[in-house]
C-alpha cells in the first residue's frame, strides 16, 4: 500500500527557486496559465506514470488494480501529489478533477472506491483545504466503469494573493470477496487536474493618467505655438 509522505516546508522552498541545484521538485509541464511541478523522489506520485500537460489541465494513466476472491477483502490507496505555479498576470479561481477506471464482480462480490483532493497553500503549509470526490455507483453486476469527480472554488477570500498551490489526490480501492463464489476486480486508470485561472488586471495609477494628459495637453499647445 501506497504510504503519504509529509511535504516539508524545504519543498515549499523550492517550489518558490524550482531551478535551485538539487532540488526535487522539477517541471512537469507548463500550461497555458500555470506551471505544474512534481518532486522526481516521490515514489508514489511516479507510481501513477508520465505525467502529460495539455493547456491548463495535467493528467496520469495510471494502471492500479485490486482484486479478491475465496473469502478476502483487498484495499489499495494511491496518492500523487503535484505542485501548480499561476503566471504572472493570473491568479486560481478553480480546480476540476477526474479519476476512474472499470470493476468487475460476480456472485456477492463487491467493490467501493473514495476519493480526496487536498489543497494546500504551497508558503503556508497550515493554511489547506481536504474535499471529498463526488464517486459514481459501484453496485452494477458485471464490468462497468466508475469515475470520481470534483470542482473545488479558488475564489474565496482564503487563496487572495495565492499564486502557488500543491494538489494531493488520495484515492482507495476495495475488493471484497465475501465467500468462495464470489469475486471482485476494481481498478483506477486515470487521474487528472484541469486549473481554472482568471486574469489579474493591474490598474494605472491616476496620477499615470492625469501625467499623460498633461503631457497630451503640453504638446497640443506646443503644435499650436509652432503654427503660430
Amino acid at each position: 500500500m501506497n504510504k503519504l509522505i509529509k511535504i516539508s516546508a524545504a519543498f515549499a522552498m523550492a517550489l518558490m527557486s524550482p531551478v535551485v541545484a538539487n532540488s526535487a521538485i522539477v517541471l512537469a509541464g507548463s500550461g497555458t496559465t500555470v506551471d505544474f511541478w512534481y518532486d522526481n523522489e516521490d515514489q508514489n506520485t511516479l507510481d501513477f506514470g508520465t505525467l502529460q500537460v495539455t493547456g491548463d489541465t495535467i493528467f496520469a494513466t495510471p494502471s492500479f488494480s485490486i482484486s479478491a476472491a475465496n473469502g478476502v477483502t483487498e484495499i489499495f490507496q494511491s496518492i500523487g501529489s503535484i505542485f501548480v505555479t499561476a503566471k504572472d498576470g493570473y491568479s486560481f479561481s478553480s480546480i476540476d478533477v477526474i479519476e476512474g477506471g472499470t470493476y468487475q464482480t460476480t456472485g456477492n462480490g463487491t467493490v467501493d472506491a473514495t476519493g480526496t483532493l487536498r489543497v494546500l497553500n504551497s508558503t503556508n503549509p497550515f493554511s489547506f483545504e481536504t474535499s471529498n470526490l463526488n464517486m459514481t455507483d459501484l453496485t452494477l453486476p458485471g464490468v462497468n466503469s466508475w469515475q470520481g469527480d470534483l470542482s473545488y472554488d479558488m475564489s474565496t477570500a482564503m487563496w487572495d494573493n495565492v499564486n502557488s498551490i500543491q494538489l494531493t489526490l488520495t484515492t482507495t480501492l476495495f475488493a471484497t470477496s465475501p465467500d468462495g463464489d464470489s469475486t471482485a476486480v476494481i481498478n483506477q486508470t486515470l487521474a487528472g487536474s484541469s486549473m481554472g485561472v482568471s486574469i489579474n488586471t493591474i490598474p494605472v495609477p491616476a496620477a499615470v493618467w492625469l501625467f499623460g494628459s498633461g503631457l497630451i495637453s503640453l504638446a497640443g499647445i506646443a503644435r499650436r505655438k509652432n503654427r503660430a
